[in-house]
């Protein structure tokens, strides 16, 4: 924030923590005690234990503000839409979606940390944590203010441990004075720098008036990461207190900075670009009566912490798989340039699948059209990286009770550095040397989550009702070998 500014708000330091708490029983380490409505614990509203069957747990949301004077400003209220965690195999696990709007300085008035949630979560680890914040509200001695926000999507790599019967937190402290800034026009921007702290084995209470106090517990992660004008989250990431901001075409920006396509996009022209080339193949084995799987593929992106999700693609493009196995061929789906880096995790969007047979052509039903897989894809200047997504024809494709076609992609990733690409004079394209960086191969199950060792299996019987793909039994039919 400018000192200049009419609006300058002093020193002020903000705290908002959301708070994912495990519930488990009260003989055990790490305790949740619910007084809500009773003196049991959370998840049974008093009257019982908490239900942990299925290897889950109680996920708790809380918010609190622990900010210093504000000066002339009497009000910050941030609406939460959702809270997510990521899971190790590539998964986004929605913890909350029911939005909720905070008055952080009346949070700290009170000195409370709120209740935002409490969920359900599958024991494991949790890998990233991912806020949506929609919308940030500004009052002060003027009236109320909309701020700006660069990005409503804050994305944090920190882990979450989640065990059967026992309590794990995580706190968010939005560092008010990094965060809040005024362009020059007296608009205020919003973008967030937060400190992140992960324990496990906690012991938490939650009060009739919703509050939350945590006690105990061990450290997991503790790291500082904030948001640029362009909406890049990440360590050591922030708008300076002393930059000239200005709002274009709904975009903050620095005054006197140049941005790049890539950046006005969400990416970064940090450390330049480097060439990255997308295949798709198919080595299924027969498909007997099956004569062509068509597969359009809307758009490639890859994720990086630093980032986010960057386009690599979004031209629409059909493969036939069949008929790239018939050829023994590897199709080009993009040819392009983006910001150096290591990017962590690969998505395919898939639009359609048509399958052709004997009977006929087929839409086949795809239990999600969103694919995201966990791999490395490192990007170096001047320099051509691949990722090849190999596509198993007959461990994906399923039929249905009533005849009707499921295609559950099955995957093998394979990404290279340093690699070299040729067209081939029969069509297609050759990869060859280079460091090969991913080789995995990872599946979709009928809800479509996607992972390593998920896939619907060959001996189920499957139905669609009502626009989902359900399995019945273990005696179904499957399409392949």
């Amino acid at each position: 924030m400018k000192a200049e500014s009419a609006r300058y708000m002093g020193i002020m330091v903000l705290f908002l923590g959301i708070v994912f708490l495990i519930g488990c029983e009260f003989d055990q380490p790490g305790m949740v005690q619910d007084n809500r409505a009773g003196d049991g614990p959370i998840g049974d509203s008093g009257s019982g234990t908490t239900d942990t069957s299925d290897n889950k747990g109680t996920v708790i949301f809380a918010v609190t503000d622990a900010a210093a004077d504000m000066g002339t400003v009497t009000s910050v209220q941030i609406t939460v839409d959702k809270v997510q965690v990521h899971t190790t195999t590539g998964n986004w696990i929605t913890a909350s979606s029911e939005p909720k709007t905070f008055d952080l300085l009346k949070l700290k008035e009170e000195g409370k940390l709120e209740l935002l949630a409490d969920a359900d979560l599958d024991a494991g680890k949790y890998n990233e944590i991912r806020m949506e914040v929609s919308n940030a509200v500004v009052v002060d001695s003027e009236g109320s203010h909309e701020a700006k926000l660069p990005s409503g999507e804050l994305k944090l790599n920190g882990v979450i441990n989640v065990e059967e019967g026992r309590t794990s937190t995580a706190s968010f402290d939005f560092i008010a004075d990094e965060s809040l800034h005024v362009t020059g026009k007296g608009t205020y921007v919003f973008a967030p720098v937060i400190k992140l702290e992960t324990k496990e084995f906690t012991e938490v209470m939650i009060g009739q008036d919703n509050s939350v106090s945590i006690e105990g517990g061990r450290l997991i992660t503790r790291l500082e990461a904030g948001m640029d004008e362009t909406g890049k989250v990440g360590a050591g990431v922030k708008i300076p207190a002393k930059a000239e901001l200005n709002i274009e075409n709904g975009l903050v920006r620095v005054k006197g900075k140049f941005y790049s396509e890539t950046e006005v996009s969400g990416g970064s022209a940090l450390g330049g670009k480097g060439r990255i080339v997308v295949g798709i193949t198919d080595k299924a084995a027969s498909m007997e009566s099956v004569t062509s799987i068509k597969v359009t593929v809307d758009s490639v992106q890859a994720h990086s912490a630093a980032k986010g999700w960057v386009t690599v693609s979004s031209q629409p493009k059909t493969f036939d798989l069949l008929k790239l196995d018939a050829e023994g061929k590897t199709e080009l789906f993009a040819d392009t340039s983006i910001s150096t880096g290591t990017y962590q995790q690969l998505r395919l969007a898939i639009s359609k699948a048509v399958v052709v047979d004997a009977e006929g052509e087929h839409d086949a039903k795809l239990p999600s059209g969103d694919i995201k897989i966990v791999g490395t894809l490192k990007i170096d200047e001047e320099s051509t990286s691949t990722a090849l997504f190999d596509f198993q024809a007959d461990g994906s494709l399923h039929v249905a009770g009533n005849g009707k076609f499921i295609l559950a992609p099955v995957i093998q990733l394979e990404t290279r550095e340093d690699a070299e690409v040729a067209a081939k004079q029969s069509g297609g394209i050759s990869i060859t040397g280079g460091s090969v960086k991913t080789k995995i191969e990872v599946g979709m199950d009928e809800e479509g989550n996607v992972g390593e060792g998920i896939k619907i299996p060959a001996n189920v019987d499957l139905e669609i009702e009502g626009g989902m793909v359900k399995i019945k039994s273990r005696t179904g039919v499957s399409v392949g070998v």
